[in-house]
């Protein structure tokens, strides 16, 4: 049977061979910073505890009150840790279990006896565990089972402790070899302690493999969808399209005379250009809408909606804001446009290679009518929207909704046509 300070140790010791695995886990990747969090916690932990273990050889103040104090502040930083994994800003509350033991300690009847002091440190704990349940049952990570086998783990070992420090009250023991129950708490401390390890590092795998799939799917450069991430996307959209009775459209965006800005003020400016096209972009996409860079200076867009007109709606948006916005760069001023082809298929018939085709079309047309245009393939032919000029900015709504007008009359007769 292992006395009390070998068993300390030994829990120091594994506590601290965590601590370092997570530190090293955080310093191969700074901004994941629940690594950090936890890392710190368990270092804490086994200060405390280890501190603990060599009462009698250190003064008391060190191997009672702060030893304690220590070891309940890992609680915070676990809490902090489940929050920063939960992408949530820190809470002052993550310092309760640590400040009961300090308010605890400053009454004599506390201060004073062993079996009070035990008790103080295991109510702490229990509220240390029911913060950590509390805020794994309002978290967004990992998936519903893992946070109730956490939050069930965490409430079960609460309940021990509570149970544990009412024990210690009633039997009123002098010292460690004087409580009954201490090798029950023990054995379910451990179970605990591996069974929601265990749960936590699924966790973070699980978060690292999505990770790594975003990744695989995102341009590096703006944050937005790479082609992989369109393709994935446009099976989604067709689906609840198809459900909802709606179109899917495809919006294909090339920023005209892109090379000239690249050869003239750079590639840094390029990319300037780029990331602030992609914000402009995203601001004005309708909240169904996937966005993404197909590579270099194009840019495509999928969506489902009621008709083309919403597709010229969204894409005439985005055109007009991007000429007007110009973009700081370097102390410099730079202005940019674009040119948008569209193509849409009624969601039962869709096929993301006829919409790219289609869209393409549109594209190289806006193209040679003057680039800074929004061309739409409707049936066979391909049509530009009428674009309003810097004078005739007062009229601009007026125009827009007569030219969508004109443009979905002569889509319709297209349409007419193409079916007889």
């Amino acid at each position: 049977m292992l006395d009390v300070k070998t068993a300390f140790l030994l829990w120091a010791t594994e506590a601290g061979t965590l601590a370092m695995l997570l530190l090293v886990a955080w310093l191969r990747s700074r901004g994941e910073k629940h690594y950090l969090m936890f890392g710190l916690g368990f270092a804490a932990h086994a200060l405390g505890i280890a501190l603990v273990s060599f009462r009698g050889q250190i003064p008391d103040f060190v191997s009672i009150q702060a030893a304690n104090f220590i070891a309940l502040s890992a609680f915070g930083l676990w809490l902090s840790g489940l929050r920063c994994l939960d992408e949530r800003p820190l809470a002052s509350f993550a310092a309760i279990p640590s400040l009961i033991w300090v308010a605890g300690n400053l009454l004599p009847v506390v201060r004073d006896s062993f079996a009070h002091r035990m008790a103080l440190y295991d109510v702490a704990t229990a509220v240390g565990f029911s913060l950590m349940a509390a805020t794994v049952a309002t978290a967004r990570f990992g998936t519903g089972r893992h946070r109730i086998a956490l939050i069930g783990i965490w409430m079960t070992q609460a309940l021990f402790n509570l149970g544990f420090a009412v024990a210690v009250v009633l039997q009123q023991p002098a010292n460690f070899k004087d409580v009954s129950i201490s090798a029950l708490v023990g054995i379910a401390g451990i179970i605990g302690f591996v069974g929601s390890i265990a749960i936590i590092a699924k966790l973070l795998m699980d978060r690292s493999e999505d990770r790594l799939r975003l990744l695989a799917i995102t341009d590096p450069l703006t944050g937005a969808l790479n082609r992989r991430g369109l393709i994935d996307r446009f099976e989604i959209i067709r689906a609840r399209a198809g459900d909802m009775k709606r179109e899917v459209a495809l919006l294909v965006f090339d920023l005209d005379h892109f090379k000239k800005i690249n050869d003239s003020r750079g590639h840094q400016a390029g990319d300037a250009v780029l990331v602030a096209f992609t914000q402009s972009c995203r601001s004005l996409m309708p909240a169904n809408a996937c966005f993404g860079r197909s590579g270099g200076e194009e840019f495509a867009a999928l969506l489902d909606l009621a008709g083309m007109h919403d597709a010229v709606l969204v894409a005439e948006a985005i055109r007009r804001t991007v000429a007007e916005k110009p973009i700081a760069f370097g102390g410099q001023i730079l202005r940019v446009t674009v040119s948008i082809g569209i193509a849409t298929l009624p969601a039962t018939e869709t096929d993301l290679d006829r919409l790219m085709s289609g869209a393409d079309r549109a594209l190289y047309k806006a193209k040679a009518r003057g680039r800074n245009r929004t061309a739409v393939l409707t049936g066979e032919k391909v049509l530009c929207v009428p674009s309003s000029t810097p004078q005739a900015i007062d009229e601009q709504a007026d125009r827009q909704v007569a030219a969508l007008r004109r443009l979905q009359t002569m889509a319709s007769s297209q349409q007419d046509l193409y079916r007889s």
